[in-house]
């Protein structure tokens, strides 16, 4: 070895070992240094539980728009059946009326049809304008009631003017008005509507029997 070579070997020994006490060092005072946290540590699942967060609430949204879209229209076809059968009663009324002062023999097999679909529909419109309770069955069963030939045509002007009291009730006229007595008054009719169609049917199933 030179003697230039023995001079540069312990002074290249401290210049090494200087530099690594300087890595260590500038390695130390940075992370001791304010705001230099170490990153957090990442869940490798995260991005896949986001991703189905947020595929879930827009198939959350989707289903909500769905089914309030579903409940319009069934609240559209609820009112529209409403008006058909608010319609239909009217129209079988007037024909039993157009019978009754023609002054000619019951026709009990017409009259059977006529009440039987008066007596669906009014059943139909209960449902959306009647609020229902369990003594309602018990109390229509207590009311069941047999007409001779004299008597069915007593029912059949009483059950037009039932519904002539029910189709002209302001509560049913004027939509958006509220009147507690009228209301009742509905609920009432349309019960009673219900029950004699059910009773003149009943009748005149068994009239039309006997007079065969």
């Amino acid at each position: 070895m030179t003697k230039r070579a023995r001079l540069l070997t312990p002074l290249m020994s401290r210049f090494s070992a200087g530099a690594f006490l300087l890595l260590l060092t500038t390695g130390a005072v940075r992370a001791q240094q304010p705001g230099q946290a170490p990153p957090p540590i990442k869940d490798p699942k995260f991005d896949t539980l986001e991703r189905q967060n947020r595929e879930a609430t827009l198939r959350s949204a989707e289903l909500g728009a769905a089914v309030e879209k579903t409940n319009q229209r069934r609240m559209q076809a609820a009112i529209e059946q409403i008006k058909e059968d608010f319609r239909r009663i009217q129209i079988i009324r007037n024909e039993m009326v157009h019978n009754l002062r023609a002054g000619t023999a019951v026709d009990y097999k017409l009259v059977s049809g006529q009440v039987e679909e008066t007596n669906k529909r009014a059943a139909r419109m209960k449902t959306y304008l009647v609020p229902t309770t369990p003594a309602d069955s018990k109390e229509s069963e207590k009311k069941q009631v047999e007409f001779d030939g004299v008597g069915m045509k007593g029912a059949l002007v009483r059950l037009c003017n039932l519904i002539y009291s029910f189709v002209e009730n302001p509560v049913l006229k004027n939509p958006g008005t509220y009147d507690a007595e009228q209301s009742t008054k509905v609920a009432s009719d349309l019960l009673n509507i219900i029950d004699l169609s059910d009773n003149i049917k009943r009748s005149a199933d068994k009239l039309k029997k006997t007079s065969e």
